[in-house]
């Protein structure tokens, strides 16, 4: 069983979309902007008084333990204030606001200090908030490939319960204000508390792109100096879902976004858009929901699946592991204190390396995008039967067949999948180990007959790599980080 109380903190962000769906709050008026012309006025940038950690709670919440200055990089963060169109919060409609709303909320911007080394592309992170407050998960993911590529990283909170907090239930009251009143009091997407859901949430989404394309209708542009190619769409899970619905209902009016990355969760996206849209699942989506939700590859939407990958990955939350993604566990502790342990009736999470496909996802939206070569065909993980419930195709080891195949699934050690469960609910947010997978260590036996010497497990692991990296799933810039983990393991030793 898991009792990994560092982890909680990414497995309540990740979350399920089951619980999106709100009753829509009482218009403040009944007329729309101006949605061709709306941008944000833009306050800033918000000084910080202290450190990350330091009990006054006076920087910049979720601020990244990445060091930023050694890569030449810079974190600043600004409010931004306006009045967003109101749409319905499940199937948002550009011809049908249901009215408007003043709010001021904040972006978190991570960009060169040198605009020389700027990339061209600005990624727009829809904020996970089903943890009940902001969660980085495209920096927490990619963060080391934007900065390797000069790509500038925008946090938006753009929903409620991320700046004003959820009221109700185990994440109450975790909301930027309460977290800090003194630094965030000004903040509201409620309009003095009669929006209570997430109807603004679309449109502070659109004016914060059109904010990075010709800057604020006042105030200092956090953009100043960056001659902007392309601004990309990011977010997975909860985030995913609402991406979708943006996509399928605002996009094609709206035109603010070049592209969409969604990972982890959504529904079907419209072909009819016409703007690239890529989507990235683990084995755990497949089996919540999206088995029954594929559609076919076309020229503006692709789908990659990553078999025996979980929706909440080892390399997020496991306390041995020193690399950058896994610090959002300990953001989590930073910013909140120790979480209660879940209890999970199997080890996990599953360690395949999904943050490696992420990282090819951005790389492939962009060469999509101003190229036209659409992102490689990826089979899908191969699905026995839709249940429910879901049921895939597994080897005798119990690891999926089909989809993308990183080392951890071709020349396994372990059993890695995106199956488990809660063993109890002495804690109740041990019901979100459906997210967690499975992690488990094969015996010393089988693994001496799998690979007799170190040489062949290596050996093993180079010629999956470099498959991946021929056909275009794996950057040939992670591939080595791959390399080195298989060279520096013990397996047949």
């Amino acid at each position: 069983m898991v009792k990994n109380g560092r982890a909680l903190g990414l497995l309540v962000a990740c979350g399920v979309a089951a619980g999106l769906v709100a009753a829509l709050g009482p218009a403040a008026t009944t007329a729309a902007p101006n949605l061709g012309t709306s941008v944000p006025e833009v306050i800033g940038p918000i000084p910080s008084t202290a450190a990350p950690g330091d009990p006054s709670h006076d920087y910049v919440f979720y601020a990244t333990p990445m060091n930023l200055a050694k890569v030449g990089y810079e974190e600043q963060e600004y409010f931004i204030r306006g009045v967003a169109a109101r749409y319905n919060t499940t199937s948002p409609n550009a011809a049908s606001p249901i009215g408007e709303t003043p709010y001021e909320t904040r972006i978190v911007v991570r960009r060169p200090v040198n605009p020389q080394r700027f990339g061209g592309v600005v990624v727009v992170d829809w904020q996970n908030v089903t943890a009940g407050h902001d969660i980085d998960t495209e920096w927490g993911g990619a963060g080391d490939f934007f900065v390797r590529h000069g790509w500038v990283w925008v946090g938006a909170s753009v929903q409620r319960v991320g700046v004003n907090g959820a009221t109700t239930g185990a994440t109450a009251n975790l909301g930027l204000k309460q977290w800090s009143p003194t630094r965030y009091g000004a903040l509201d997407l409620t309009n003095g508390g009669t929006v209570l859901d997430d109807s603004q949430s679309y449109y502070v989404y659109t004016q914060i792109a059109r904010l990075v394309k010709s800057g604020p209708s006042s105030g200092p542009n956090p953009f100043a100096g960056l001659a902007v190619r392309d601004v990309y769409a990011g977010g997975v899970s909860q985030s995913a879902t609402l991406l979708v619905r943006y996509y399928n209902g605002l996009q094609t009016s709206a035109q603010a976004y070049d592209g969409f990355l969604v990972g982890l969760g959504g529904g079907v996206p419209r072909s009819a858009v016409g703007t690239k849209l890529l989507k990235v699942y683990t084995e755990t989506d497949v089996l919540l929901s999206q088995a029954a939700l594929r559609v076919p590859d076309s020229t503006t939407i692709h789908t990659w699946e990553v078999a025996g990958s979980s929706h909440v990955p080892a390399s997020a939350v496991s306390p041995d592991r020193t690399d950058f993604r896994a610090t959002l566990a300990g953001i989590q502790a930073r910013e909140y204190g120790p979480a209660a342990p879940v209890d999970c009736r199997n080890p996990g999470p599953s360690d395949v390396e999904v943050w490696a496909v992420f990282d090819a996802g951005y790389a492939a939206l962009d060469r999509w995008v101003t190229q036209d070569v659409p992102p490689a065909t990826a089979d899908p993980i191969q699905v026995a039967s839709l249940g429910p419930p879901v049921t895939l195709v597994r080897d005798a080891d119990g690891i999926a067949l089909g989809g993308i195949r990183l080392p951890k699934v071709t020349v396994p050690v372990a059993l890695d999948n995106g199956a488990n469960a809660a063993a109890s609910l002495t804690n109740p947010l041990s019901v979100f180990c459906i997210l967690y997978g499975t992690h488990a260590p094969f015996g010393a036996a089988k693994l001496a007959s799998l690979y007799p010497a170190h040489g062949s497990y290596v050996s093993n692991v180079t010629k999956d790599v470099h498959d991946l990296v021929d056909r275009g799933f794996l950057l040939q810039e992670d591939a080595q980080t791959l390399l080195t983990d298989a060279s520096h393991s013990t397996y047949g030793k």
